[in-house]
């Protein structure tokens, strides 16, 4: 059989030739992030003018965290259908790294004092890692037990809530009315009445997360197909079954897609709560900063916060996909 042959069957039979295995390292490395990355490396090892105004530390970290993003953007290469938004945020990102290290470090476009060169602020990691460790592990504990209590709390009491007619007529009204009230608002005077600032956070954090997760849950449990419930009760379901074995799974996917907001929110008022009345914290650490006018150490602060966020995000995704094997 002729080429052209095999290919016309090869296209009748609905098969494509898969790609090589050059071609594949080809789309890897010949991209915009990768020139971006090398681009952003080679500007910070080259001499900048902002070194004849202000001391500079050693690019060493910023180049460690500029060749880590590009690592974590390769990585999503090997899901296909994840491969252009990788390029597409990958560039974003690196293209904000190289433009910071240019107008900064390399032209000294800006006042050096409140926008720091990239080399100085990935330094604080390695001159402060102890401080930061630190307020990141108490930071860390507050936000588990905050989150951790309003999640328990808002998924039993929004199922039972939600289960019972009466209790959702009388109750969801005053929670609605209730969540309309940021908990940044009264967090400072939490911080003030309660005993300890461990316990105030906490109980903050519990505030600004609960009521959401609380109507959520009763929404979602108040609108269950009642095809699924109808069908339950033929089979004579207890209670207690019909609520965690058949409630509890039907509202787990939504629960899940909800976290991440509601982490997000958690680690903004834990922030704010540490900026009032904490010794130690990620909040602390930055309010400190700014205290002083170190927006260095406050861009570095800024930053750590935002990946934190961000790998737990990552977490709970990676959760859902090993937890939820189903959506409604």
């Amino acid at each position: 059989m002729s080429g052209a042959a095999q290919e016309t069957s090869l296209s009748d039979t609905g098969q494509t030739e898969k790609p090589s295995l050059f071609s594949d390292i080809r789309q890897r490395l010949f991209n915009l992030p990768t020139l971006l990355c090398a681009a952003t490396i080679l500007a910070a090892l080259a001499p900048g003018r902002m070194a004849t105004r202000t001391k500079m530390y050693s690019p060493s970290a910023f180049i460690a965290a500029t060749a880590f993003a590009w690592a974590f953007f390769q990585a999503k290469f090997s899901k296909k259908d994840e491969r252009q938004a990788a390029k597409d945020v990958g560039s974003i990102v690196l293209g904000f790294l190289a433009l910071w290290e240019a107008v900064t470090s390399k032209l000294d476009l800006l006042p050096f004092v409140f926008v720091p060169a990239p080399e100085n602020v990935f330094f604080v990691y390695i001159k402060d890692y102890r401080l930061i460790l630190s307020g990141f592990l108490r930071s860390l504990f507050l936000l588990l037990s905050g989150f951790g209590a309003s999640l328990l709390a808002g998924i039993s009491l929004g199922i039972a809530v939600g289960w019972t007619l009466r209790l959702r007529k009388a109750i969801f009204p005053i929670a609605k009315a209730i969540s309309t009230v940021p908990a940044m608002i009264y967090g400072p005077y939490l911080v003030v009445m309660m005993p300890t600032f461990t316990s105030a956070s906490i109980f903050v954090i519990f505030c600004g997360t609960f009521w959401s997760l609380f109507m959520n849950m009763i929404n979602r449990v108040g609108t269950i197909d009642q095809r699924i419930v109808n069908t339950a009760r033929i089979l004579n379901v207890k209670t207690r079954v019909m609520l965690f074995s058949v409630i509890l799974p039907y509202t787990l996917p939504r629960i899940l897609n909800e976290l991440t907001v509601s982490l997000s929110i958690s680690v903004m008022t834990l922030t704010v709560a540490e900026m009032i009345g904490a010794d130690r914290g990620m909040g602390f650490y930055v309010k400190r900063s700014l205290d002083y006018a170190n927006y260095t150490q406050a861009f570095a602060g800024i930053f750590f916060i935002a990946v934190v966020i961000t790998l737990l995000n990552t977490f709970i995704s990676l959760l859902k996909k090993k937890l939820v094997k189903w959506s409604y």
